[in-house]
């Protein structure tokens, strides 16, 4: 998160918390819903939330710098249809972290129920149909690839055995 709340015990309006988480109001009233992330009551209706645990949400909907940097250039590169042995000008990352890194980052989808998915995709814009296939075919593509050398490596070691 850019900015850093108020104090300790610093509260934020629904509309401050999904500004600051990068989401909308139907999905921060569904999170709540969820238990993923409480409110507070103020005078009235209003919800309020402590900006702690805004902040806490969003470190573990972004992860750690180095893990973001990692897929952030992985979307760059296959945004601009780059393969990976490409190397560009700037310092290339050791491929064996960058992996390591990826599938630390894609290790969330264990969190995700096929509810999730579907109700994701109901609020998924049309025009965002074919960008989100070709990135969901594009990894599906590299996991194939690193099951199939798993799966390779392992019948050499049953092999040798």
């Amino acid at each position: 998160m850019v900015s850093k709340p108020g104090g300790r015990f610093a509260f934020l309006d629904a509309g401050e918390a999904a500004r600051r988480l990068g989401i909308d109001r139907v999905m921060l009233d569904l999170w709540v819903k969820e238990g993923r992330i409480k409110t507070h009551r103020g005078v009235g209706r209003d919800s309020f939330f402590r900006a702690g645990d805004v902040e806490a949400l969003y470190n573990e909907l972004h992860p750690a710098t180095e893990v973001a940097e990692a897929v952030a250039q992985d979307e760059q590169d296959s945004a601009a249809g780059v393969e990976t042995a490409a190397k560009p000008a700037r310092k290339q990352q050791d491929p064996q972290m960058r992996v390591y890194l990826r599938l630390q980052a894609d290790a969330k989808w264990y969190d995700v129920s096929e509810d999730d998915i579907r109700y994701w995709f109901q609020q998924l814009a049309p025009d965002g149909y074919v960008r989100n296939k070709r990135n969901a075919e594009h990894t599906i593509k590299k996991l194939q690839l690193l099951v199939s050398l798993i799966e390779d490596a392992q019948k050499r070691e049953a092999e040798q055995s």
